[in-house]
């Protein structure tokens, strides 16, 4: 029944319909007579139940599933279910209020009636459909959305390595023009872009190493200052 969800890892919880609400209600009333006083859970449970309006943790129900086991009584069985308005519902105080009007009506009726009411509560959550995704679909859906994120990222990543290495390369084959293979260009090169061009090809080793090879003393400026760098 309800809706499952996690409190924190590995402890769950339950948000209900009007009709799951009822047949808790009128399952943990049944036997609260018989609860020892020393139980530490009842008033947990009634200060988030009826009080705060929150889900409802697993171990409450195994708390009252216990005692109703002693009591020879049966055991309150709840499923994963489809879940509509009052379950998608986040208002605590809506369901606070529902919650105490149900177990006012319940407490104030004949035995009869809370038959009736407890039987037609069974009918309506045996009738609730199947849920569209289970809890732990969901779950495995969304640890393999954030396995399939982090493999993008370490995907962008891998490729960027790459492009580093593959434009280092190719700067560092852009900057290995021989300075014998730059004279000779240097050398027969008219226009002052171009000149700066090929020296703009050279290592800064390279560069120093055409400056004796070059007659030119702006030639030689230009190397030396490229060498700088």
């Amino acid at each position: 029944m309800g809706r499952k969800w996690e409190i924190t890892q590995s402890q769950y919880a339950w948000n209900f319909e009007q009709c799951e609400e009822l047949l808790l209600i009128a399952g943990y009333e049944e036997i609260k007579p018989y609860i020892p006083f020393n139980e530490n859970w009842v008033e947990e449970f009634e200060n988030h139940f009826y009080r705060h309006g929150n889900g409802v943790a697993f171990r409450y129900v195994d708390e009252v599933n216990a005692v109703r086991r002693r009591r020879a009584l049966p055991k309150l069985e709840f499923r994963e279910t489809d879940v509509f308005d009052y379950g998608k519902s986040t208002n605590k105080l809506v369901k606070s209020e529902h919650r105490q009007r149900v177990r006012a009506d319940l407490l104030a009726a004949s035995v009869n009636i809370r038959s009736r009411l407890v039987s037609q509560a069974l009918s309506e959550a045996k009738a609730l459909p199947e849920p569209h995704q289970t809890f732990e679909e969901w779950k495995a859906n969304r640890r393999r959305f954030a396995n399939d994120a982090e493999l993008s990222r370490e995907e962008a990543a891998r490729r960027f390595r790459a492009f580093e290495q593959v434009d280092g390369s190719v700067s560092s084959r852009q900057l290995n023009l021989a300075p014998d293979r730059a004279v000779t260009m240097l050398k027969y090169a008219s226009s002052p872009e171009l000149r700066q061009e090929i020296i703009g090809k050279l290592s800064p080793d390279g560069a120093l190493a055409a400056v004796e090879q070059v007659d030119d003393a702006d030639l030689r400026d230009a190397l030396i200052r490229h060498s700088l760098t």
